[in-house]
């Protein structure tokens, strides 16, 4: 005989066996949104720095960093396929302009309540709707190579 037999056999059921170690779908999945979350802050910080240069009185950087924004969270719904991807890289960019566009108690603020802060702030909050209502929810894609888990049995 070749093989195995008896109750514990190995049964053949047509499906190709893994390959290596198994994967985890959970942890890959909640470091990529760990890192557009790091992305939306960093993305917040340098915005809120760089939005005030102009062209004579109108706002381009504002202009120009509303667009990145909404460039960059449609990237992020369309990577994790799904408007959560979207909330993770959009509400730590809003955490971060916020706190930014707060005055301290000793009068200092970084983003000011000029035409190019209001471009840049509202600009930014708008990006992140359009790019939400953008995205239409589907399964992530780092988990498209993965084997759907196991279901119990009763």
């Amino acid at each position: 005989m070749d093989g195995w037999t008896g109750p514990h056999a190995p049964q053949e059921t047509g499906v190709p066996a893994l390959q290596g170690p198994p994967r985890e779908p959970g942890l890959v999945t909640g470091v990529a949104y760990g890192v557009l979350a790091v992305l939306g802050l960093l993305l917040g910080l340098v915005g809120s720095f760089e939005f005030s240069w102009t062209a004579g009185s109108v706002p381009v950087a504002a202009i120009l960093l509303s667009l990145i924004e909404f460039g960059a969270f449609r990237l992020a719904g369309w990577g994790m396929e799904g408007r959560l991807g979207v909330a993770a890289m959009a509400v730590p960019w809003l955490i971060v302009v916020v706190m930014l566009s707060s005055r301290r108690p000793e009068g200092d603020l970084i983003v000011t309540g000029t035409t190019g802060g209001y471009v840049f702030i509202f600009g930014g909050a708008i990006a992140a709707v359009a790019a939400a209502v953008a995205t239409r929810p589907s399964r992530p894609w780092l988990l498209h190579g993965v084997p759907p888990a196991p279901q119990p049995r009763n």
